[in-house]
């Protein structure tokens, strides 16, 4: 019996400085997993001091809150990101609870709220007051069914006065505009309870008069003014990010049509447009954390139109990569910046092989498949973030969508009667890339 032939093995290419990436992913990932392991067991003990602070048992719930915040501190270097300069985002959640219960014990014991401990996130000081008042109005249910009106005046006056400090917050959608939704619901259920108190001959007197030394309302006070300096830095990272991507999509496009000079003065303009945002003493360089969001996009955008110029530039150059390295793109870029513009590059390079199939330019398509490949490769060796990993499944996808115009080339070359299906195949593809130049 006669056995297959042995399948043709596709060239072997090794991206430049991908060792030393795929190690500092490594210890990313051991990072990731420490701060994981810290939050789990911080966690737990701080959901058994909210539940023992629920039940009334406040020196019980102070211990197990000792103990939960040493555990949060137990994770040292792990449990902080130094890109972002915050917390790493494992134990942001855990440390709101942390907060939540030492305010609520602070106001048992005080009648008001505590200031900022030491090494508090703004946004974990916030959002440890904003639960607290949730405490605070469970507790005052208890204390109603005891007659005790006077503990629900206290609470209603320092929740009444805690809301009246954060009204002059700015609170963007997102978890703290959530929280502070919140706070009104509190804030009616002790009225509520004082109402229904009053019903059965139970009222007290209250002076809600605001201390203007209050700890808690001096520290909210320095914090609105960060949370401003922040937001407007914000608001100019998003705005100037924009000319970044916009330049860097029209850099592409020009690729696309031949046109390397544009492409080059339109990358350049991307390249001087985010190197200033980088530069900015007021910006990212101040707020580390605005890195990670619409300026994140833009520089990975940035990073797919310069690995593709350098792709183009690199054919027919014998012994250049498929892939540029890092650190020849111009720009101080993350590793997830230049991982996430490597797999975009895959669809560039797709269209290529799309017009080189028309052209029956077999080499052309060859070399795209082979770029391809190595990507895939590289990066599935890699210990990828979640919103990378998301990635892989296209990636794949490239590879075999090139892989078949191979097939079809081949069929074209042995019969040019296939030649119909190979056109057909790849009709979609440049209607696809003149919408997008329609766009621009």
């Amino acid at each position: 019996m006669t056995k297959p032939a042995a399948p043709t093995p596709t060239p072997k290419h090794c991206l430049p400085d991908w060792d030393a990436l795929g190690v500092r992913q490594g210890e990313e990932r051991r990072r990731h997993r420490a701060a994981g392991d810290a939050a789990n067991a911080a966690g737990r003990l701080a959901r058994k001091a909210a539940l023992e602070l629920q039940l009334g048992r406040t020196a019980d719930a102070s211990t197990a809150t000792t103990e939960a915040r040493k555990a949060l501190e137990g994770a040292g270097a792990d449990g902080f990101n130094e890109q972002t300069k915050q917390r790493a985002y494992a134990l942001q959640s855990v440390a709101q609870q942390i907060g939540s219960v030492e305010a609520t014990l602070h106001f048992l014991d005080s009648g008001t709220f505590p200031p900022p401990a030491a090494g508090i996130d703004d946004s974990e000081y916030v959002a440890g007051l904003l639960d607290s008042a949730g405490s605070l109005a469970k507790y005052a249910v208890g204390r109603a069914a005891h007659g005790d009106t006077q503990s629900i005046v206290c609470c209603r006056d320092g929740v009444k006065s805690l809301q009246g400090a954060l009204l002059a917050f700015d609170f963007r959608n997102g978890p703290l505009r959530r929280k502070f939704d919140g706070l009104k619901y509190s804030l009616r259920r002790l009225e509520d309870l004082l109402y229904e108190q009053s019903l059965i001959g139970k009222t007290v007197s209250s002076d809600p008069a605001e201390d203007a030394n209050d700890p808690c309302l001096k520290a909210l006070a320095e914090i609105k003014v960060r949370f401003d300096e922040a937001d407007l830095a914000r608001e100019n990272v998003i705005k100037r990010s924009r000319d970044v991507q916009k330049a860097s999509k029209q850099a592409i496009f020009a690729c696309h049509r031949g046109d390397a000079a544009k492409a080059a003065t339109l990358l350049e303009t991307a390249k001087a447009a985010a190197q200033a945002i980088l530069d900015d003493e007021n910006l990212v360089k101040k707020w580390p954390a605005l890195r990670y969001g619409s300026l994140g996009a833009a520089l990975e955008e940035y990073a797919e139109a310069a690995l593709f110029m350098k792709w183009l530039e690199a054919k027919g150059v014998s012994g250049a990569p498929l892939v540029a390295a890092q650190a020849s793109l111009g720009l101080p870029l993350t590793d997830e910046e230049y991982l996430g513009g490597v797999c975009d590059l895959t669809g560039e390079v797709g269209r290529v092989a799309v017009i080189a199939a028309t052209a029956r330019d077999t080499a052309s398509v060859q070399r795209v498949f082979e770029t391809d490949v190595a990507v895939v490769e590289a990066v599935a060796a890699l210990h990828l973030p979640p919103k990378l990993a998301k990635k892989m499944g296209p990636l794949e996808g490239c590879v075999r969508k090139v892989e078949h115009l191979l097939y079809e080339l081949a069929l074209a070359a042995a019969n040019p009667l296939a030649a119909k299906r190979a056109a057909s195949s790849a009709a979609e593809e440049p209607a696809a890339k003149k919408s997008r130049d329609d766009d621009e």
